[in-house]
């Protein structure tokens, strides 16, 4: 099970003592093309000595895609497998620079249904991370009816709502304040208290609970990875949830149904 378990790492030391406990899978966030997570530079990047799997999750300009195929090219790709990303524009780029990596759509909330999945699988990717905001069954469809293996994700902070503004800031500026870009704010209608991270490129909401969905570990079927979202979360904490996978401690949407509209509400 732990050899298809992929984390993303927030500094190249987490390896090794992942690696001791039987992690082998990373997602490396690159730094100017992400937002919500801890982020490595190119520099860093190129000391890694282990397989890894690049992150890019902004929707990004034309100029920032520009930029993005100069570090891809100059990026000692030795131990790269592959790119996820959340911008189909970076299909293009891998594409025009004929980089031979796995090509991983990471559409965060879009993943919902294998006829939408097999669509993108059809374009010339190679996998697609399915949402965590559906039901256990609609996964297990998926999992039966997808052309190829997808990712699902397992465990961690869910991300809410991103915004290309900077929220923090223009609140620190507006109120004369010195806030962190790393906190926790308490929303005023439910007083959920949600963790939020910024940085020069937007800002990222997440729920308060962590979205435990190791249950989904029982399926193997079409599996290519269990992704564990690490952000605001330690190795120790990590390893902890593993040792005791039942032990849901969230308000998943595993076994609860998304309503949408009154017709959706069982009579």
């Amino acid at each position: 099970m732990r050899e298809k378990i992929i984390v993303n790492i927030k500094n190249i030391e987490e390896i090794l003592t992942y690696q001791s406990k039987g992690i082998k899978k990373f997602l490396v966030p690159l730094a100017d093309f992400c937002v919500g997570y801890d982020e490595l530079s190119a520099l860093n990047i190129n000391k890694i000595n282990t397989n890894f799997y690049l992150l890019v999750n902004r929707i990004l300009t034309k100029d920032d895609l520009a930029k993005l195929e100069s570090i891809l090219a100059r990026l000692n790709k030795t131990y790269l497998k592959g790119v996820f990303f959340e911008d189909l524009g970076v299909l293009s780029i891998l594409n025009k620079l004929s980089l031979e990596v796995e090509k991983i759509y990471f559409p965060n909330h879009f993943g919902t249904n294998y006829a939408s999945i097999n669509a993108f699988l059809e374009r010339g990717l190679d996998s697609v991370v399915v949402s965590n905001e559906i039901t256990k069954e609609e996964i297990a469809l998926i999992l039966e009816k997808v052309t190829k293996d997808v990712v699902i994700q397992v465990y961690g902070y869910n991300q809410i709502m991103y915004s290309r503004r900077n929220l923090i800031t223009n609140y620190n500026k507006e109120f004369n304040l010195q806030v962190s870009l790393e906190n926790t704010i308490t929303e005023k209608v439910t007083k959920k208290a949600l963790k939020i991270k910024e940085n020069q490129y937007g800002t990222v909401i997440f729920d308060e609970n962590i979205y435990n969905n190791l249950e989904l570990l029982e399926f193997s079927s079409h599996i290519k990875f269990y992704y564990i979202n690490t952000s605001f979360l330690t190795i120790l904490d990590i390893e902890k949830a593993l040792k005791m996978p039942k032990a849901s401690n969230s308000n998943s949407f595993l076994n609860q149904k998304t309503i949408y509209k009154i017709g959706d509400i069982d009579e």
